[in-house]
């Protein structure tokens, strides 16, 4: 009977501690999950922005070249005009320096633009993860829920039968205390049979609500080894 209740105490406290490890795994990867996502779409915003800030520039771009197209048709109107000709000059080193600047400005917002590109390419490859690692967590959650029901099943095939042992067959030499030691035993089943249901399983409870379960397992465990030593020096 001892070795009994040690293997029935044994699977419930694994019960109780399975039944929480997987739920935290489970809230982990859930909040993994909404983060990725959350700085994803701030990647996206962000690469939005500079998609316009490149074309602002490329319009610049061009108007500096159209420009620099009209200063060199003026100067070539102005030919012999010295003066003309200088301040044309001046504009079409103006319109140079302009463009040179656009061109800086240009290559700043692609180089942005490609490093954003690849953090985005990056961050869609760790959700893309992230989602694979969720879905075998829930295949792992499911297993163990199918091994916590079928360990809650042996548990009370357990119980029932020690409730249909005669209590004949353990105590026919200590006839005067039989009752007694069966009330103990009927308790001892009882415990053991509330803390088989505290361990069970269950994927709609909060994770917060396996603490409890865990202790009262415990707790029930306890007790039964307390009474089984003391039916025992009976």
């Amino acid at each position: 009977m001892n070795t009994t209740y040690r293997t029935m105490l044994a699977g419930v406290l694994l019960l109780a501690a399975g039944a929480a490890h997987a739920q935290s795994i489970d809230d982990k990867l859930r909040s993994q999950l909404r983060s990725t996502v959350q700085e994803l779409r701030q990647l996206q915003d962000n690469q939005a922005q500079l998609q316009a800030d490149k074309t602002a520039a490329e319009k610049q771009r061009d108007d500096a070249l159209a420009q620099l197209k009209a200063a060199q048709a003026q100067l070539a109107a102005a030919r012999g005009d010295t003066g003309t000709e200088a301040a044309a000059k001046r504009a079409l080193a103006a319109e140079r320096a302009a463009r040179e600047q656009d061109a800086r400005s240009l290559a700043k917002y692609k180089a942005s633009y490609d490093d954003l590109l690849a953090v985005s390419r990056t961050r869609d490859a760790q959700h893309v993860q992230a989602q694979q690692d969720l879905a075998a967590r829930d295949t792992q959650l499911k297993t163990c829920e199918a091994h916590n029901a079928a360990l809650y099943r042996v548990g009370h095939e357990i119980l029932d039968a020690y409730e249909h042992v005669g209590i004949g067959t353990f105590f026919a030499s200590r006839q005067p205390f039989a009752q007694s030691v069966r009330v103990r035993y009927d308790e001892l089943a009882q415990r053991y049979g509330d803390a088989l249901y505290a361990g069970k399983y269950d994927a709609a409870a909060r994770a917060p609500a396996a603490a409890p379960a865990s202790a009262a397992a415990a707790s029930a465990a306890s007790s039964g080894a307390s009474a089984d030593a003391s039916a025992s020096g009976q």
